[in-house]
């Protein structure tokens, strides 16, 4: 399931931590990770990033080969309202390109490999299930 939305189901967590959100797509086993990661953060641009990628993980196995993938995202971003010419303007721009691959290099820099990646107090946990990571946070009252 979705990191955010056990957050959002599990309010007593949330006051504890920082919910920060990287892009760390693994476009060398996933086909359109890349895209999906930039069409996320054009969606952002108008509001609705994280909407863009709950559809995109519940929609998954969908697009994830699709050859045309572009054109799924943009029937994402109508369904979310989004303005449709300027979502695929900033779905394509430098800006958007840019901060998701320099976010890409700092997860490589930082030693990440896999994703979803956790770090606690600035340092790389493992945890396996949402239940290890929520004993971890009750653990360091």
């Amino acid at each position: 399931e979705y990191i955010k939305t056990q957050l959002e189901k599990d309010k007593s967590i949330t006051d504890k931590i920082t919910f920060v959100y990287r892009h760390f797509p693994l476009y060398q086993i996933h086909f359109n990770a890349q895209q999906a990661s930039y069409a996320a953060e054009a969606a952002g641009k108008q509001g609705k990033f994280f909407e863009m990628a709950d559809l995109m993980f519940t929609n998954q196995t969908k697009w994830a080969e699709s050859k045309n993938v572009k054109e799924t995202f943009i029937g994402y971003a109508k369904q979310l309202k989004l303005t449709e010419e300027q979502f695929k303007k900033d779905m394509d721009s430098k800006e958007v390109q840019d901060k998701v691959n320099a976010q890409q290099l700092s997860g490589e820099q930082a030693g990440i490999n896999s994703t979803p990646t956790f770090f606690f107090n600035g340092s790389k946990v493992d945890v396996t299930s949402w239940e290890d990571f929520k004993k971890m946070l009750n653990a360091a009252k």
